[in-house]
């Protein structure tokens, strides 16, 4: 029978007492047996059938036996092992039972064989291996004769030289001669002709013992009690629970170079106070617990995860109480009106690479005007947060404002920038401020798959975009919204001030307007994309007054709305005071009427010889001796333009950018459409079609 290449050698974890004086297990056998933990070490190698090593975890069943084959196990565990590249692994048996392996196995002089089996399907169990020598010094911990004499002989012996310095007992232990299976190529157990005298000066219950020189042994920093395994004591992984104060104390702890924190356990102090990680950096675990919360301030390195926010049972609300608990972690905040998350109020100190993510946010209790999170880097110099992550959170409760975003009033010396928040969920207070509030300088925010609600329809703005007050030179640049999600309110969005700012894929209901375009703060709103959204047949009615998009003043330009579907029948679907500089297209109206109501969709115009259309594609021009030679427009190549006339005839003439393909003038009395094209280089308006009255 060819045995197959495993290794076993044994350890022999002796009971080391944490008295210097009871180094040696002196008193009743089954004590003693208790105190020795009976290992076999295993060595070997998986393959599959084709001779290949397999890798990963996989799970193998240990079994002792009597015989070289046949008959029934003695002893059996089943334990997962890892496997290296070659299939190796390395397995100590009777690690998962508290027992260990029975050391009755070993008492009587017979031979014991080892038969190991992967549990994977068609796997049968290798041949046996037979165990020699080093098991057999499990019969060691039986105590029955040390050396040929009791127990009670050694413990009325004085050591003459068997004491070290600290007073530990010299322990000598067995020393059997490693034969190996079969194969002949197993590890000695203990190579020493002389045998290795190992002292303690003490040992503490469950801890894994370590060697801290040639002969001596001390507690390691892991341990082990009833098969949970943890480390501590590691000068950079803390657990909060090891500090009277919980988080706060673990920060403070917390070296130089930076820490993990684990606030995960169900006896750590729930009171987070005010956390300033400064220049450390910090990460925190916070377990499926209501934590208490003054203010954290987000620096550089701050990571903080919780375990989530499940939606508690009554929907929207929090409703946390013990009848029906929200799952997940939530903070509680205990600040009254102050804000919850700050980033540092210092010039040159920006917050970098931060991340938080995974829990509820929930306001003081009483609070009428707290900001859940404030990113104020207003009246600063190179600050503010960049590079970072805000995802997962769920924000209740807050009487001022969600989610707070402030840069500098005038240029841009600071500012959030680089910030993505993913899957942020507010809901505002009835009365009270914004679920989003961007104002002043900031650049390259991103909001994927967030949601900014009210609590009742026509009330507040949920989201403000734009100049801070008295400024001219700071405001919002390149912000990005997929997915956005804005109910509930009397303006789901207002824009004061801002540059190329787009909304795709949003969804908005029980709104009265919805994006609103204003020029309070006498900066332009440049560059503004509403595309793809859904309106749903509640969205923009409001006895005459609804609406979903108002261009309520003349500094805005480019302003796109496009491709949206709209279910209801609004007010009024477009309007605006700058009509030229709204782009309407390929809008899909599905309301009750046939056509939707708007207006600044198409424009009346005097002829002159330099017009401009902004994004209009229809034009009504009124009757002029002066030829049109240059149509000034926002519109791209391949789009179009319809003019027709009003009560007489209009003249165009080649030169400038109209191209009439040869012809000098042509005169309308009807309609005529122009395509921009780029074919000949330039952007030149050139006719496709022509309708004359009869």
């Amino acid at each position: 029978m060819k045995v197959p290449a495993i290794t076993f050698s044994f350890f022999a974890f002796m009971a080391l007492s944490t008295a210097p004086g009871n180094a040696q297990c002196i008193g009743s056998e089954s004590v003693c047996n208790q105190a020795v933990p009976r290992l076999l070490k295993v060595n070997g190698v998986l393959k599959d059938t084709a001779g290949q090593p397999r890798t990963g975890v996989v799970g193998m069943t240990f079994s002792i036996y009597r015989e070289s084959s046949g008959g029934s196990p003695l002893w059996q565990e089943v334990q997962n092992v890892q496997l290296d590249q070659d299939g190796r692994y390395d397995v100590l048996l009777g690690a998962s039972k508290t027992e260990g392996v029975p050391v009755e196995l070993f008492t009587s002089k017979e031979p014991r064989w080892l038969g190991t089996q992967a549990q994977l399907p068609g796997d049968e169990e290798q041949p046996r291996a037979l165990l020699v020598s080093a098991p057999y010094a499990l019969k060691a911990a039986d105590a029955e004769t040390l050396g040929g004499l009791p127990p009670s002989a050694f413990a009325r012996a004085t050591p003459a030289t068997g004491q070290n310095a600290a007073g530990s007992k010299v322990i000598p232990l067995p020393v059997p001669q490693a034969l190996g299976p079969a194969t002949g190529n197993a590890d000695a157990v203990l190579q020493s002709s002389a045998g290795l005298r190992v002292t303690s000066p003490g040992g503490k219950p469950n801890a894994i013992p370590a060697f801290s020189g040639p002969s001596s042994i001390i507690n390691s920093q892991i341990t082990d009690t009833l098969g949970v395994v943890s480390m501590r004591n590691l000068s950079n992984i803390l657990f909060a629970d090891r500090f009277p104060g919980g988080v706060p104390d673990a920060v403070t702890a917390c070296p130089a170079s930076g820490c993990i924190i684990y606030a995960i356990s169900p006896k750590v102090n729930l009171n987070l106070g005010t956390i300033d990680p400064g220049s450390k950096s910090i990460t925190i675990y916070l377990g499926p617990f209501t934590y208490n919360v003054k203010q954290i301030t987000l620096r550089s390195g701050l990571r903080i995860f919780g375990m989530g926010a499940s939606a508690a049972p009554s929907g929207s609300d929090p409703g946390c109480t013990t009848a029906t608990p929200c799952n997940g972690t939530t903070l509680q905040s205990v600040n009254g009106n102050n804000p919850v998350f700050v980033i540092p109020r210092v010039n040159n100190r920006a917050a970098i690479d931060v991340l938080i993510s995974g829990f509820r946010l929930i306001g003081s209790v009483g609070n009428t005007s707290e900001d859940a999170i404030l990113l104020d880097a207003s009246a600063l110099s190179n600050a503010g947060l960049w590079y970072s992550t805000i995802k997962d959170i769920q924000i209740f409760n807050f009487a001022g404002i969600g989610l707070h975003l402030k840069g500098t009033t005038d240029g841009f010396e600071a500012m959030n920038q680089w910030v993505r928040f993913d899957r942020v969920v507010v809901f505002r207070t009835t009365g009270g401020g914004n679920g989003l509030r961007i104002e002043g300088a900031a650049f390259e925010l991103n909001f994927e798959d967030c949601q900014f609600d009210g609590h009742v329809e026509g009330d507040g703005t949920n989201i403000y975009i734009g100049g801070l007050a008295g400024g001219i030179d700071g405001f919002p640049i390149t912000i990005r919204f997929r997915g956005l999600v804005s109910q509930l309110a009397g303006t789901a969005v207002q824009l004061d001030g801002a540059e190329g700012i787009s909304f795709y894929g949003s969804h908005h209901e029980k709104v009265w307007g919805v994006y609103q375009i204003t020029g309070n703060s006498n900066i332009w709103n440049i560059g503004v994309t509403i595309s793809d959204a859904w309106f749903n047949t509640d969205v923009g009615a409001h006895g005459g007054s609804g609406f979903l998009l108002n261009v309520g003043t003349t500094l805005a330009s480019g302003v796109r709305f496009i491709h949206n579907q709209i279910f209801g029948s609004p007010d009024i679907v477009v309007k605006g005071t700058n009509l030229a500089q709204i782009v309407y297209q390929d809008n899909e109206y599905q309301g009750t009427g046939i056509v939707p109501p708007t207006s600044g969709i198409t424009s009346q115009l005097a002829p002159a010889a330099s017009i401009n259309i902004g994004g209009v594609h229809t034009i009504g021009l009124n009757p002029s001796t002066t030829p049109i030679t240059t149509i000034q427009s926002s519109l791209g190549p391949g789009e179009m333009a319809t003019f027709f006339t009003f009560a007489g005839p209009v003249a165009f003439a080649s030169g400038g950018n109209i191209n009439l393909m040869g012809s000098p003038t042509l005169t309308v009395n009807g309609s005529i459409t122009f395509v921009r094209n780029d074919l000949l280089g330039t952007l030149q308006w050139t006719p496709v079609s022509q309708w004359t009255a009869p």
